[in-house]
């Protein structure tokens, strides 16, 4: 299983936006071939951190979803919302003996 975290920080007023440009990415990555599940969460703490949190079959299936139509169009749209950069965390859960 991949695991991936994508936490970024909303420009100032723009974490509703982000959120609702977001729902139809969310709705058609949890119909995509692999994906196990996909979730934009919003910080408790503050009104400007957010982060994906997705689970994935393998990782010729996150490849695929970044490739889609649909994230492409998502990126695009919340790019000048976004203050910095997305930081990505990309792990591979295996079975390991204690």
């Amino acid at each position: 299983m991949i695991i991936v975290s994508a936490s970024f920080t909303a420009k100032p007023g723009m974490r509703d936006a982000i959120a609702e440009i977001s729902r139809k990415a969310v709705e058609l990555t949890r119909q995509e071939k692999g994906n196990i599940s996909y979730t934009l969460f919003k910080s408790s703490d503050d009104d400007v951190t957010m982060m994906y949190f997705e689970e994935w079959e393998s990782l010729d299936d996150l490849r695929a979803h970044l490739k889609t139509d649909h994230i492409r169009e998502a990126r695009e749209a919340r790019k000048d919302m976004l203050e910095g950069t997305v930081r990505v965390r990309v792990f591979e859960s295996k079975e390991v003996e204690l």
